[in-house]
């Protein structure tokens, strides 16, 4: 990313390391699955670790979901307490015991019905089996949905139970008149689908990385897309500013401004001779009272390098490796790591203690 400042620095000297999260989220796999923030969603409750320990860097989304895994899923995702139960083919199985869990709750009574005295957990569940699982798991009331490839289904009732729970729309978007019963659920599908279950927050994230993107759109993205994008994303914008602040081409406002709430996107317009056009830039600024602006994405949903939050101590992202830059500008003391950067807007006074307000990634915020 190129960072340019029309300003004078003064560097504070400090060791910089890498952090310890992964600039993209929890998993390296998953950035461009249309299920990414419920994947995001079910790792911060701890339901998924990863498919690949003992690293865990990565998610594998469109692997299928197997038995033994589902068993782990819905254990970690209802807190189950240990079982007695066991089945002739889960001995050798990592998942043992939360299948066990599962078995004695209730949720799976076994694949060779009527003894059920095997699990297959190898086996892939499919989405008719899912729908089991989970009406099983949440003791789901009945429903009345129906789609038109479910009728035969011996899981048709708790289809139906699954969909008047919002937790399933269908499976041919837009219309959503099928639900793909015997097809293998995926592992990003699962994802989704215990993140509709359990209520938890998916909505958009901003992640302060090296990734040179806002949310989903990519920096270099065009004026109209970027803002179709984000209003897809976000809703309506709070303000927008086009033809303002002069960047790189003296006499000509280049820039457009589009906020939402805290959020504000910096669009270049007009071409400085240096080819970037399009998106260059967000910046996410919390209020005089350490408040998000109504409108955008809450302080909750700003993901920072170093475990950061905003609100924490300028020192603390120094402390974590950072690099503390002195900027007589509007910027204030920024901590920066390779190429991305955090900004704590305090004005010009060194103030170690003050907490970080604000993050900037990208440029084009030169004049305010």
């Amino acid at each position: 990313m190129r960072i340019r400042l029309l300003a004078l620095v003064v560097f504070l000297v400090v060791g910089v390391v890498a952090g310890t999260a992964n600039a993209t989220g929890y998993f390296t796999d998953d950035d461009s699955s249309i299920h990414l923030r419920a994947i995001e969603a079910i790792a911060d409750e701890g339901i998924t670790k990863g498919c690949n320990p003992p690293l865990n860097d990565l998610f594998c989304p469109t692997a299928s979901v197997t038995r033994e895994q589902m068993a782990t899923f819905l254990v970690r995702a209802l807190d189950l307490p240990a079982g007695t139960a066991t089945f002739m083919d889960t001995g050798s199985s990592v998942h043992a015991a939360d299948i066990s869990a599962l078995a004695e709750a209730g949720i799976t009574k076994g694949c060779n019905p009527p003894d059920n005295t095997l699990f297959c957990p190898k086996d892939r569940v499919t989405r008719e089996q899912m729908a089991t699982f989970l009406v099983r798991a949440l003791n789901l009331p009945g429903g009345t949905v129906t789609f038109t490839d479910t009728t035969t289904s011996i899981h048709a009732a708790n289809i139906s139970a699954l969909a008047e729970a919002g937790i399933t729309k269908g499976c041919n978007p837009p219309d959503n008149t099928m639900f793909c019963p015997t097809d293998p659920v995926t592992r990003e599908q699962m994802a989704t689908f215990l993140a509709r279950a359990l209520d938890l927050d998916t909505k958009p994230r901003l992640v302060v990385s090296t990734i040179e993107s806002v949310i989903d759109v990519e920096f270099g993205t065009s004026e109209t897309d970027t803002v179709a994008e984000l209003t897809a994303l976000l809703g309506s914008p709070t303000s927008d500013l086009p033809a303002k602040c002069p960047y790189f081409l003296p006499g000509a406002d280049n820039m457009r401004y589009v906020r939402w709430g805290s959020l504000i996107v910096a669009i270049k317009t007009i071409d400085s001779g240096n080819g970037d056009l399009g998106l260059v830039g967000w910046r996410y600024k919390l209020d005089g009272a350490g408040q998000p602006e109504a409108g955008g994405p809450l302080a909750e949903h700003v993901e920072m390098p170093f475990g950061l939050e905003l609100g924490d101590p300028i020192q603390d992202a120094v402390d974590a490796g950072g690099g503390a830059i002195f900027v007589p500008s509007n910027y204030g003391w920024m901590v920066s790591e390779f190429d991305y950067f955090t900004v704590e807007a305090t004005g010009l006074m060194v103030n170690p203690a003050a907490s970080i307000d604000g993050v900037q990634q990208g440029f084009g915020f030169d004049c305010g």
